[in-house]
């Protein structure tokens, strides 16, 4: 009779196990990694930085935030500025001038043309903005200054670093140099 009765119970908790819902009262059945005591990424008390000098799958370098500027004395003199190790190829000058025109000819334009002001002749700058023709400036900046000028941006430029890779930085900076040739 015992072992009629534990074989009956058996069946009855094969039968109804599916039917019962995985989290009761009193246990819990099935638990998922979601709902389980832990810091979440957006939740205070975790990770809020990543460490300094690593690198994300994409390639980019993270840095020091508040480290905005110590690049800035190394590339204003030509010595010790970074020079671009990218060269200039027709590959490299179609990137840079898609980059170029998707990020910065709307405001600094691709000519030396200058309003009134004397900032760059571009319907942004008719409208207030104080963006420099960037090719009548460039020719006097190294190629390294340009690259984290892009980066970092300015008081009034944002800072494409977010945006833009390094390698498409200097393809940037391949085409600005191509149109200080042309214009």
């Amino acid at each position: 009779m015992r072992i009629k009765i534990i074989v009956l119970f058996a069946c009855l908790i094969l039968f109804l196990a599916p039917n019962l819902p995985a989290r009761t009262a009193f246990f819990n059945l099935i638990t998922d990694m979601f709902n389980q005591i832990s810091i979440k990424p957006q939740e205070i008390g975790s990770m809020s930085a990543f460490a300094v000098g690593t690198m994300s799958i994409d390639r980019k370098e993270f840095e020091d935030p508040n480290d905005r500027f110590s690049w800035f004395p190394k590339e204003i003199i030509t010595d010790s500025a970074i020079r671009n190790p990218i060269g200039s190829s027709p590959i490299s000058l179609a990137d840079g001038e898609l980059k170029y025109n998707t990020f910065c000819n709307v405001c600094h334009g691709d000519t030396r043309a200058i309003n009134k002001e004397g900032f760059a002749d571009t319907k942004v700058n008719k409208l207030g903005m104080i963006a420099p023709a960037v090719i009548s400036l460039t020719p006097q900046f190294t190629d390294g200054y340009i690259h984290q000028k892009i980066k970092y941006g300015g008081a009034v430029m944002p800072a494409l670093g977010y945006a833009t890779t390094d390698f498409e930085r200097w393809n940037v900076v391949n085409y600005i140099r191509e149109l200080e040739k042309k214009r």
